[in-house]
C-alpha cells in the first residue's frame, strides 16, 4: 500500500512540475565560433523566434560582464518565452579568443556581423520557426540590421546609435572631457586614411591601444542611418529617457530618416531596460542588481511588434 502511495505522490509532483513549466532551455552551438541559449515555449510549435545581439564588450549572452550581473537577457527571453515567442541569445567571438588561439587584433566587427549571419541562416533552415526577427542591444542593434538584410522578417534596435561609432565617441569626450576631442578626431581622421593612429594624447589609450584599433576602425566605416535604410522589412526602434550610455538625440535622429519604423518611447527606462526613479547612482547600481524586472511596456512592445 505504502509504495502506491509513494508512486501516487510521485505521479502529481511530475504533473505538477509540467503544469508550473513555461518554457524549455537548451544551449545550441552554430559553429566554433558561436554558442548560445535557445528558449522556447513549452507547449507551443511553430512559433516566432527572436535572435538578440549583445552590446559592445564582453557582454555575454544574459547581458553580464565580468564586473556586472544583470540578467537582463536572460530575464526577457523567459518572459517572451511565456508570451509564446521563442529566442536565441549567444556569446560573441570574443568569449571563444582563449581556447581558439584568437589575439584580439585579429577580431573584427564584421566577424560579429559574419557570426549574425551563420546564426539567421541555421534557424531560418530548420523550419520551425514561422518568422525570425533580429533584436540587436547597443553595438548590437548595428550588427543586426546589417545582417538583417534580406534575412531576416524583422528588426529591432534597442538603445542603438544612429551615427557612426567615431562621431559618437568624439562627442561624448567633447562633453566628457573637453579638449581631448581633437585629439580624438586627428587620432579618428589618422586611422581613416591610414588604418593605424599614432597620434593622441595617452588619456585615449583605452580607445586607440594598439591592438584595439583593427576593431575600431571596422567598427566605424559602418554608418547605422545608412545601413539601417537598407532593410525592407518591419523595424522597432526603442529608447528609454534614463538611458545614460545612449542619449536620446539618437532617436531623434532615426526619427528624421526613418519615420515609417515603429518607435517605443519608454519613461523611467535606463540602457538595460530597467526601471529607474532616482538618478545616475541608482541607475550604476542596477547594472549589478538583477532582481529588477525588465520594463513591462519593452515586453509588450516586442510582443506585440513580433505578433503582427
Amino acid at each position: 500500500m505504502k509504495s502506491k502511495f509513494y508512486l501516487f505522490m510521485i505521479l502529481i509532483s511530475a504533473l505538477s512540475f509540467a503544469q508550473k513549466k513555461e518554457f524549455n532551455s537548451a544551449v545550441v552551438k552554430i559553429n566554433r565560433y558561436i554558442e548560445g541559449s535557445l528558449v522556447t515555449p513549452y507547449s507551443e510549435d511553430n512559433v516566432p523566434l527572436v535572435i538578440f545581439i549583445m552590446d559592445a564588450g564582453a557582454i555575454n549572452r544574459d547581458g553580464n560582464d565580468r564586473m556586472s550581473k544583470n540578467d537582463t537577457f536572460k530575464q526577457l527571453s523567459h518572459e517572451l518565452a511565456k508570451e509564446g515567442i521563442a529566442t536565441y541569445r549567444y556569446d560573441k567571438r570574443l568569449f571563444k579568443m582563449d581556447g581558439l588561439g584568437i589575439k584580439e587584433h585579429e577580431i573584427s566587427l564584421d566577424h560579429y556581423i559574419e557570426d549574425a549571419i551563420s546564426i539567421i541562416d541555421y534557424f531560418s533552415k530548420n523550419g520551425k520557426y514561422k518568422k525570425v526577427i533580429i533584436a540587436g542591444h547597443g553595438q548590437g542593434s548595428l550588427v543586426g540590421m546589417i545582417a538583417a538584410k534580406g534575412r531576416a522578417d524583422g528588426f529591432i534596435s534597442i538603445a542603438g546609435n544612429a551615427v557612426a561609432i567615431d562621431q559618437v565617441i568624439i562627442e561624448q569626450i567633447a562633453k566628457q572631457a573637453p579638449g581631448l576631442d581633437k585629439s580624438a578626431s586627428v587620432a579618428f581622421k589618422q586611422l581613416k586614411e591610414n588604418g593605424r593612429a599614432t597620434n593622441y594624447d595617452p588619456a585615449l589609450e583605452s580607445i586607440f591601444r594598439y591592438n584595439l584599433q583593427p576593431f575600431m576602425s571596422s567598427w566605424m566605416k559602418y554608418n547605422p542611418s545608412e545601413e539601417i535604410l537598407k532593410l525592407e522589412i518591419p523595424v522597432l526602434i526603442i529608447y528609454g529617457d534614463k538611458d545614460i550610455q545612449v542619449e536620446l538625440i539618437q532617436a531623434e535622429k532615426f526619427k528624421e530618416i526613418i519615420p515609417q519604423a515603429e518607435y517605443l518611447f519608454v519613461t523611467d527606462m535606463n540602457h538595460i531596460l530597467k526601471e529607474i526613479k532616482g538618478g545616475r547612482l541608482e541607475n550604476h547600481k542596477s547594472y549589478n542588481e538583477p532582481f529588477r524586472k525588465i520594463m513591462p511596456e519593452v515586453l509588450t512592445g516586442i510582443t506585440n511588434f513580433v505578433n503582427q
